[in-house]
């Protein structure tokens, strides 16, 4: 007798569409065969008559419970569960070293800070931040081998490290079989710029899209790519929205070397043109003329022609992975303690509960991509890049029972009021979607079914990760071809 079985659907892999039947005991795949094929009783079947049966989506780009300079805190993980009811069953966040704790101190404390919170499976990236000193590069070497394989500077903002201690954080994470992670923007164009618009009196939010534009990715990029490929590490950019970086990027790779990016829906979905939009929202009894702040991220979010590359690449290969950098911050922190002026602009999208359907909707939906791609993006690709496969983001035996029931045809609207994270607005607010997650199953155990979430919201546990060697090399095998809604490999 299996534990569960999910019967009728079509099951997407990033090779092809199948008629096929998948069924689980405990926590793992037992069988996939043709639908009618897989004999004996189930203590629970799930019919998925006319839906599309999918790995879990993989986020590897989310900030739970994260402190920016004691100002202000992103939603903690109890909030996770929405991820599930978005379709995800693992996320990747982030583990914040900051002078004068030391890496695997910091580790510690995150992990603890998770624990018996999180209603969905879930790994770290180490951010090494400011002056980190040698003794916290010497520590990488244990990261890795506890299965924190993926290694992050920034090289903007407040935790901003110099090009010497990236240089120094790449030649480590070679060393022991890592992949070096980037934020990728030229903090001395960035700052020139804005210095240069205020003193121009052009303070208003949305120019921000022009004083971290596209050359400021593209700079640090480059810069990036060039210390990487010096240094024999594995490179994955984070968050990318310029165009002429994605351009970049696609150069190293074509020469063969491990470099990897993504971008995000907030990237394929806004530009600089909504930002503008001045319609009000209230926060605590004010009215505040700027709307469209709340489609800023950093990077910034950049123009018409950025976000079609943006979609060309995530169709053509030349971006492998589409995660959403969910950040989530209350309307006041958001437009009182930070504000809507290029010099202290307020970011993040509560983006986790939506990346699934938005992607299928206007990529899957609009003909720009295939499901099949749209599986290797959300799901397949996360998992090899990032060093979870083949446990998660496929279904096959063997693998982690981590399956989502999509339904390709129930089409609804967003509302902010019926989402499940923590903020009062979304900006995805008034979207009308095709294609929306029925059922979500962790490890075999249902937590979303029939879009209502039954499920433990504490069972999450952390994933210790170790990259495949062909991601380490390059010999992967993410060639892109031209052809918009090819199938990737």
């Amino acid at each position: 007798m299996y534990d569960l079985l999910i019967v009728n659907g079509s099951v997407v892999s990033p090779t092809g569409t199948e008629a096929l039947d998948v069924a689980v005991n405990g926590e793992t795949i037992a069988a996939v065969g043709p639908r009618g094929s897989l004999e004996g009783e189930a203590k629970k079947v799930i019919d998925a008559d006319d839906c599309l049966v999918i790995p879990g989506g993989i986020d590897p780009h989310v900030h739970y419970a994260m402190n920016f300079e004691h100002i202000l805190t992103t939603e903690g993980p109890p909030y996770s569960f929405a991820a599930a009811l978005g379709g995800n069953t693992s996320v990747i966040d982030f583990v914040f070293q900051e002078p004068p704790q030391g890496l695997m101190d910091a580790i510690a404390d995150r992990k603890a800070e998770f624990a018996g919170q999180m209603a969905i499976d879930y790994s770290f990236h180490a951010i090494l931040t400011k002056t980190f000193s040698f003794d916290v590069v010497e520590e990488i070497g244990q990261a890795i081998k506890e299965g924190i394989p993926t290694h992050k500077i920034m090289m903007t903002y407040g935790y901003m490290a110099d090009d010497g201690q990236m240089w120094g954080m790449m030649n480590e994470v070679a060393e022991h079989g890592g992949m070096s992670v980037v934020h990728a923007e030229d903090d001395a164009i960035a700052r020139w710029l804005t210095a240069k618009y205020i003193r121009e009196g052009k303070t208003a939010g949305a120019y921000i899209c022009e004083v971290r534009g596209p050359i400021v990715e593209e700079a640090a990029i480059r810069r990036a790519m060039f210390l990487a490929e010096r240094a024999g590490s594995p490179l994955y950019v984070l968050h990318m929205a310029a165009g002429s970086g994605v351009e970049a990027l696609a150069e190293g790779r074509a020469r063969g070397l491990p470099f990897y990016g993504e971008t995000l829906s907030a990237y394929l979905s806004f530009t600089q043109d909504d930002i503008w939009d001045e319609s009000p929202i209230e926060v605590n009894g004010k009215t505040y003329n700027a709307r469209g702040c709340l489609y800023n991220n950093y990077p910034t979010p950049k123009f018409a022609e950025d976000r079609e590359t943006c979609w060309q690449a995530i169709a053509d290969g030349r971006l492998q992975v589409v995660a959403t950098d969910h950040a989530l911050v209350a309307l006041k922190d958001r437009f009182e303690t930070m504000s809507t002026t290029i010099d202290n602009m307020q970011a993040g999208q509560a983006a986790v509960e939506l990346r699934i359907p938005v992607l299928y909707d206007r990529g899957v939906g609009s003909g720009r991509i295939s499901a099949n791609r749209w599986v290797e993006l959300i799901s397949t690709n996360p998992a090899k890049i990032m060093g979870m496969w083949p446990k998660k983001g496929q279904i096959a035996a063997g693998s982690d029972a981590d399956i989502v029931v999509f339904d390709p045809n129930k089409s609804w609207t967003v509302r902010w009021q019926d989402l499940h994270m923590s903020t009062e607005y979304n900006c995805w607010d008034g979207w009308e979607l095709t294609g929306k997650v029925r059922d979500t199953i962790l490890r075999g155990s249902v937590l979303v079914e029939n879009e209502e979430y039954v499920g433990s919201k504490t069972s999450g546990r952390f994933v210790p990760r170790t990259l495949l060697p062909e991601v380490v090399s390059g010999d992967f095998g993410f060639t892109f071809q031209a052809r918009a809604g090819s199938v990737v490999g």
